[in-house]
């Protein structure tokens, strides 16, 4: 990967994530890989990407550790995110039910992002989308 335009590490608290989130997408914004309008789904896989490492990899636990780093390659933006839990594999995250409250993230990243892949030895959740690339519809374009 090439270096990244984004790293941000941070302890696993609710409180940290807000103020992370908003740092990576004005990065994005400022790297021109969406536009100010149309943050929204950017926005929305940055949040459940980085919530679920905090609460489900980190188990909120502030002496571990969350990092957001974000790279380009040519018109690919590559945004991953890591934690210190035990992994898993999102090819095991099953379709929510409708009754259901949670296990949504995972679904709804795939949806918007062209690549999701997870890297359990190095307990990384990347996602790759192109530049400008999620409309207003949420599909990659």
């Amino acid at each position: 990967m090439t270096k990244p335009f984004f790293v941000e590490q941070f302890g696993s608290t609710m409180d940290a994530v807000g103020p992370v989130l908003q740092a990576a997408l004005r990065s994005l914004i400022e790297h021109g890989w969406v536009e100010p309008d149309q943050k929204f789904y950017a926005q929305l896989c940055l949040e459940e990407a980085i919530v679920n490492a905090v609460d489900h990899g980190n188990e909120c636990d502030p002496s571990k550790q969350v990092r957001v780093e974000m790279a380009e390659e040519g018109d690919i933006c590559i945004i991953r995110v890591f934690d210190e839990g035990r992994g898993f594999s999102p090819c095991e995250v099953n379709q929510p039910q409708l009754e259901q409250l949670n296990g949504r993230g995972i679904c709804l990243i795939r949806w918007c992002m062209e690549i999701v892949t997870y890297d359990k030895e190095r307990k990384c959740l990347e996602m790759r989308m192109r530049r400008k690339g999620i409309d207003r519809k949420g599909c990659a374009k």
